[in-house]
């Protein structure tokens, strides 16, 4: 733990197969349950070329959260005499294409967060980036006008944050996620510098994801 003050989230498997619970520990109290992560079948005929997971209630398992389905589409077989050689003598298999981009649903409210992949380049490393608006739920107001206005997470005028997560290394499972702006951030001129990215979360060996809850509000 990177410290036991800030908000940390723990991915522990359960006795079910393709069923993780995930604690939350923060001030140093014991980690408690707050979601769980599901993942379908392999084996299952109807998840056949299907990868998908989804965010549910650890107490109230109908209660989801957010879910991601993927459907990759597959190469085509190679009849190069090399790939053939290579192969044993026989045509390659087809392989998965990785997509560059995908969809996240979350729900209550709903809304959908596109996420894109960038591959790395000689300089900089592969990135998975994303918008999310900068407020989701609505004020709390008596008017009936207020009412009838678009809930915020769907309004295209409510102001966006950009993020990025970022693999560490090449070798390293560490990831880090990065605030870098808003969609409402007028373009710098040449006598202006860009604001540096802040680190809102570091996501560790795949299992424990901290939350910087103070670099969270710089973006607010």
């Amino acid at each position: 733990m990177i410290d036991e003050n800030l908000p940390t989230f723990f991915l522990k498997p359960t006795k079910q197969k393709h069923l993780w619970t995930i604690y939350l520990a923060q001030h140093g109290d014991e980690p408690t349950p707050v979601y769980t992560l599901r993942h379908p079948d392999p084996n299952s005929p109807d998840c056949k070329n299907r990868y998908a997971v989804a965010l549910a209630d650890p107490f109230v398992p109908d209660v989801i959260y957010g879910e991601v389905l993927i459907i990759p589409e597959w190469t085509q077989p190679s009849l190069s005499a090399d790939a053939i050689r290579q192969n044993g003598g026989v045509t390659p298999p087809p392989e998965p294409i990785l997509p560059t981009r995908f969809t996240v649903h979350l729900y209550n409210p709903d809304q959908q967060i596109t996420v894109h992949f960038k591959p790395k380049s000689w300089n900089s490393p592969p990135t998975w980036s994303f918008e999310m608006p900068q407020h989701t739920f609505r004020q709390p107001s008596t008017s009936a006008l207020d009412h009838t206005l678009t809930d915020p997470a769907a309004a295209d005028t409510t102001p966006k944050l950009r993020f990025s997560w970022r693999r560490d290394s090449k070798l390293s499972k560490d990831m880090t996620c990065l605030l870098s702006g808003k969609t409402t951030t007028l373009s710098e001129t040449k006598t202006k510098h860009k604001e540096p990215d802040i680190t809102v979360s570091i996501f560790q060996a795949l299992r424990e994801i901290t939350l910087y809850e103070p670099n969270l509000y710089r973006g607010r």
